[in-house]
């Protein structure tokens, strides 16, 4: 089960970004039937709907990657320093500093423009597709991302 001390929604953008980072090693483990990776990748979430992180964490570390998440931009970037992801799957529609801000930052810091940025989003439109691109998105998947599709991109 996991903790969270209040409503991310109530609480301020500078509460956030010291609170929302957490690890998902608190998430219990499903089967999902998907096969496990024999090279396991460090992945992090950036995304603030909760049920959509669990799910994701719970499907990757199924695969057997390592995972860890932020509810917000701020606490995004703070996780990306911290844990040194392969791959970051970040939504778009983040309250605060939004997935477009997060994606040209994560690209200019030291140390993490090795890192893999893919937009995981609802926006569909062409004009959201340019954008993450332009922002340093090396990919753009719509929601609901199938787990054959995140097993092909992480290996």
């Amino acid at each position: 089960m996991i903790r969270i001390s209040a409503d991310p929604i109530s609480r301020s953008l500078a509460n956030q970004r010291r609170t929302e980072y957490r690890q998902s090693a608190a998430l219990p483990i499903a089967s999902s039937g998907v096969k496990r990776t024999v090279d396991p990748k460090r992945v992090l979430i950036i995304e603030d709907n909760l049920d959509a992180v669990h799910s994701m964490a719970l499907l990757l570390r199924d695969m057997g990657h390592e995972v860890e998440y932020a509810l917000n931009g701020y606490a995004g970037i703070e996780a990306a320093w911290n844990f040194r992801p392969d791959f970051v799957l970040l939504d778009l529609g983040l309250p605060g500093l939004d997935g477009f801000d997060v994606c040209r930052q994560l690209k200019r810091e030291l140390g993490l423009a090795y890192c893999r940025v893919i937009a995981v989003t609802g926006y569909a439109e062409d004009e959201y597709r340019i954008r993450s691109k332009a922002a340093g998105c090396e990919m753009h998947l719509i929601k609901p991302v199938p787990a054959r599709v995140l097993e092909e991109l992480l290996g």
